[in-house]
This record gives structure tokens, sequence and C-alpha cells, in this order.
């Protein structure tokens, strides 16, 4: 996804033979990922644990950045987001990069 997301949102003028093959890639994961979660709550058990937070980072930025619409695509991923979102001291992204942002091309 940093990848993709890097090149659809703040670069001018991405390839778009190159963003085709990445969101190729994206859709496989993300299916593989949503189907994971289908029927638990956390990727590993029970409980969040580090293979949560890791998976998640790039998949809770802002829609217009990643092109995913989670709510709508993939309804587990999303849930299982909304859950990790729950956790105590949980923050955005955005909320924890300090300085300027990147300027949005979409």
């Amino acid at each position: 996804m940093a990848t993709y997301r890097y090149l659809r949102a703040f670069t001018a003028a991405p390839d778009p033979a190159v963003l085709a093959f990445l969101r190729r890639r994206l859709d496989d994961f993300l299916g593989i990922l949503d189907g994971h979660l289908a029927d638990r709550s956390f990727v590993i058990g029970e409980r969040a644990t580090i293979a949560d937070i890791s998976l998640m980072a790039y998949l809770s930025f802002p829609v217009h950045e990643s092109g995913y619409d989670l709510a709508a695509s993939r309804p587990a991923i999303a849930a299982w987001l909304a859950r990790l979102a729950e956790l105590p001291g949980w923050q955005a992204p955005y909320d924890l990069l300090p300085g300027k942002r990147l300027h949005c091309h979409v």
C-alpha cells in the first residue's frame, strides 16, 4: 500500500501501468486479509498483537489518498480497523505525524 498510495496521491504524473500493477497486487492482498478477518476479531487470536498494528498502518490513511473505500469494499477489514481504533491510546496516522504535509494530487 505504501508505494501505491505515494505514487497515486503524491506524485504529479504516476505511470498508469505501475499503478495498475500495484493495484492488482493490493486487491489480492486485501481479498486475502478480508477473508482471514471474516471469522476472527484480530489477525492472530482474540486480542490485538504487533501483527495487527503492522498490517493496519497504511490501511488507516484517508480514502482519497489510498483509493480504497474499505468500508464499502472490504467489510471485514473495515470492522477490524474499527476494533483497532477502539484500543486505548490509538490515534489516526495524521494525528501522529508532525510537520507539513506533502501536496496531495488527488
